[in-house]
């Protein structure tokens, strides 16, 4: 049986995708023995960021999604900021890097875009949890 591995999308924007949807929520569950209110909310913003992990198995369409998921979030990153949301903007460079990170098209710059994705996780929750 011959598997075509370019009809779906890359591990590694599968990744980038996944880890613009969880590297804000990990903080906003730390913060609910804050009294932060607005988890509804954050959840709310954090289930569109995952739209286009719905399109695994198409690239193009993934990448359409991520960009059209990306740009209301950054806005909303800026106009949400004193209820939080903030914390998505980081999610919009992954989303932007997982658009494009597909080491089949790029091997090198894929390395490079998904280690600063990467990075970006890092230093976010490290910042926000205080570490």
């Amino acid at each position: 049986m011959h598997v075509d591995t370019r009809k779906g999308v890359h591990p590694w924007q599968f990744g980038l995708a996944l880890l613009a949807v969880m590297t804000p929520v990990v903080p906003a569950l730390a913060w609910v023995d804050d009294g932060f209110v607005a988890l509804p909310l954050f959840l709310g913003t954090a289930a569109v960021t995952a739209v286009s992990l719905l399109f695994h198995g198409r690239p193009a369409g993934f990448a359409l999604a991520a960009w059209a998921v990306s740009l209301p979030l950054l806005a909303w990153s800026f106009l949400g900021a004193l209820a939080g949301m903030f914390v998505f903007f980081p999610s919009v460079l992954q989303l932007w890097l997982a658009s494009a990170a597909d080491p089949r098209e790029r091997p090198r710059a894929a390395g490079v875009m998904t280690g600063a994705g990467l990075v970006l996780s890092v230093l976010q929750v490290g910042r926000l949890m205080g570490a």
